[in-house]
């Protein structure tokens, strides 16, 4: 199995985060979901304060284009339509 192109950041109670889910799966029809990597913040604090070091974000939800780096912390259709057209294609 290929690697995920985008690394999606959340945690548990979070209405940001299933805004963003929200937007993947209804504004944006699943399209990107299989290209999508799940990192939930409370089931691997040590790998997310790796990840929060690394590329400095602050809040989640958080989309990082494994390949290019580039960081999206948002949870607006517009913002995520255009992160994952460019990170997906």
């Amino acid at each position: 199995m290929a690697e995920k192109k985008v690394l999606m950041i959340t945690k548990r109670v979070c209405p940001y985060c299933e805004r963003a889910k929200i937007v993947l799966n209804e504004a944006l029809g699943g399209q990107y979901n299989d290209q999508i990597e799940m990192l939930v913040r409370e089931d691997d604090e040590e790998r997310f304060a790796k990840l929060k070091e690394k590329y400095q974000f602050l809040t989640v939800p958080t989309f990082i284009d494994k390949e290019k780096g580039t960081v999206l912390s948002d949870s607006q259709e517009a913002t995520i339509t255009k992160f994952m057209k460019e990170a997906i294609g």
